[in-house]
């Protein structure tokens, strides 16, 4: 149990308070001078973590500025070489109260120190072990994360339970070299390690062969030991097909719809309930319904699709209502091949006779003609396989052996060799996420968490296709995020953009990883999204060290600088630049030897 005496330890003593705000205490630090030969024995300087005794209780706080005021700087060289006269001040942010009595740590300034209350420098092990009673709470002896140690202070281990890092979502910022991408696999292997079950979307295959006993699946092109995977298109929610297709507003759109429909009525029909029965005539399938009155009949051509020109209404009505729930669906689950055939069906004339869909309407038609031919193109492009054809593995199912498997913590889906070529790999990873999403609304999470690791998240996140006219955001982890959690579903983004990351998602994030970030954008947009970083905590974020990072969230008693430990050699992802020395090396000694035979 760590003790009163080992937070308050008066060898320990660095200044005392001479000022006050709200949130700030301005103290003098005697000992921080680095005079006559003093430097190794200075106290007291910028990041330092200090407790400010209260009487009854103590406040934990960080120094954030040291200094001299102006008019003692007068000849301060000279008494530093002599005697010095001056003592330096300092600028302490205040973080959270420890009581005295339960030696528990709470979030926030329960007690307002006074002037000339004592400060002390902070040990190392006395303050890890408060912070992590803190972040363990009433859990009693829970599984825990196995981080690193506060920044700057030797003997300080954090560990933190899985519910306070993954519980509300989380987000890893940083810039590029900060330490993001090995935070992120760290997290990962640690929490299958722990036994928990992870999804890690890979955009750039850097994880790949990184993360303990993962199987690993890629779209477009497998390489090595991964599996080649497929999305199927008859998991596409409808919303995915238009955004794929980009319809325009007043004709096309509808049309999509309708024809949409249509074909969730033959699927329906390929597996006849009553009242319908189902008669071969000629090239084409008579569905008949069979009530006590005679609704007419729907003609199914040779070709998958239905005919409606000059055909009555009420049977198709009928039928819409009978299937209403296949009908109605929010899926393709349809043969999607007919979809450009089914297109050309819908295009017919309003006025047809009474009780009657009209004959084929030529100006409907030409106003389609491009979607239907955008249809056509799209489903046998090659960059669109990875959707609409049959080859590779169905990665629902996959994902569904994965979930089931009590022996499988992670699995890896790696979206490197998939283009951007038609919005194929937003399209493709905001389908993987309705998937997702679907099945967490089914409560297949509820006993089983699931979280989703989605690395580079601003290619995805908030994005959208189309034009103005008519563009369909892709929103999936979006909506994820804002209500993922109740259902067991957490995601876990990393970017080193987050000014990219729309504010409604950022909002959701419970527990933010902050690594070095210079961009003042990328700041401020982390300042607004936690309210517990205040610009004096946030000016640290600029000058991290690799590997060092601000753990901040409501779940935490106050901003934590980590030094994240370092993963192990065979979980560090493949995130390293070009060595110039090797190449540009080569490239000199081939050009050389190239000169030398010309002569």
């Amino acid at each position: 149990m760590t003790s009163m005496a080992s937070l308050i330890d008066a060898d320990r003593r660095i200044g005392t308070v001479t000022r006050l705000t709200a949130t700030m205490a301005e103290v003098t630090l005697p000992l921080a001078l680095a005079a006559s030969g003093r430097r190794g024995l200075s106290r007291g300087t910028v990041g330092d973590f200090v407790f400010i005794d209260c009487d009854l209780e103590t406040l934990l706080g960080r120094i954030v500025e040291v200094g001299i005021f102006g008019s003692e700087r007068t000849g301060l060289d000279r008494q530093i070489e002599n005697q010095p006269l001056v003592h330096p001040d300092g600028k302490i942010q205040m973080l959270a109260t420890v009581d005295k009595t339960s030696l528990k740590v709470t979030r926030g300034i329960s007690v307002q120190p006074r002037i000339g209350d004592s400060v002390y420098l902070a040990e190392g092990r006395s303050l890890s072990k408060a912070m992590q009673d803190a972040l363990v709470g009433n859990l009693g002896d829970p599984i825990l994360i196995e981080l690193g140690q506060l920044a700057g202070l030797e003997d300080a281990t954090i560990s933190m339970p899985p519910e306070k890092l993954f519980g509300r979502h989380c987000g890893i910022f940083g810039a590029t070299g900060g330490g993001k991408s090995w935070t992120l696999s760290r997290l990962v292997n640690e929490a299958v390690r722990l036994g928990g079950k992870c999804i890690l979307m890979d955009p750039t295959g850097e994880f790949s062969g990184k993360i303990a006993g993962a199987k690993e699946y890629a779209f477009t092109k497998a390489s090595g030991a991964q599996t080649l995977a497929r999305f199927p298109y008859r998991n596409l929610a409808e919303e995915d097909l238009r955004a794929l297709l980009t319809p325009t507003g007043q004709m096309q759109i509808p049309t999509l719809r309708s024809a949409v429909r249509s074909l969730r009525l033959v699927e329906a029909f390929n597996a006849p309930v009553p009242p319908f029965t189902i008669t071969k005539d000629g090239d084409r399938h008579k569905v008949s319904i069979t009530t006590d009155r005679d609704w007419g009949n729907i003609w199914i051509e040779d070709d998958g699709t239905l005919r409606k020109e000059n055909q009555a209404r009420a049977p198709f009505g009928k039928a819409e209502i009978y299937l209403s729930q296949q009908v109605g669906s929010d899926v393709c689950a349809f043969d999607i091949q007919c979809l450009p055939a089914q297109l050309k069906n819908e295009c017919i004339s309003p006025s047809g006779t009474k009780g009657n869909f009209g004959s084929l309407d030529s100006k409907a038609l030409g106003y389609c003609s491009s979607l239907i031919v955008r249809t056509e193109t799209y489903l046998s492009a090659p960059e669109l396989g990875c959707i609409f054809s049959d080859t590779g593995e169905n990665i629902c199912d996959a994902i569904d052996r994965f979930l089931a498997s009590p022996d499988e913590g992670a699995i890896i889906l790696s979206f490197k060799e998939v283009t951007f070529k038609y919005n194929t790999r937003e399209l493709l990873l905001n389908a993987l996420g309705r998937y997702l999403l679907r099945k967490a609304r089914a409560d297949a999470f509820k006993t089983k968490p699931l979280i989703c690791f989605l690395d580079e998240a601003h290619q995805f996140i908030g994005q959208t296709v189309g034009d103005e006219a008519n563009s369909v955001a892709l929103d999936s982890f979006g909506l994820i995020a804002k209500e993922g959690r109740k259902y067991g579903l957490t995601v876990t983004i990393a970017t080193q953009r987050p000014r990219d990351v729309p504010q409604d998602v950022l909002s959701q994030l419970g527990t933010l990883i902050v690594h070095r970030l210079t961009n003042e954008r990328d700041r401020e947009t982390i300042e607004k999204a936690c309210g517990d970083m205040d610009r004096s905590a946030a000016a640290f974020i600029p000058s991290l060290a690799q590997g060092e990072a601000i753990f901040v969230g409501p779940d935490l008693p106050a901003p934590m600088p980590i030094q994240m430990r370092i993963p192990s050699p065979a979980h560090q992802p493949e995130s390293r630049g070009p060595d110039y020395q090797t190449a540009w090396s080569t490239l000199a000694t081939g050009r050389t030897a190239s000169a030398t035979s010309e002569i």
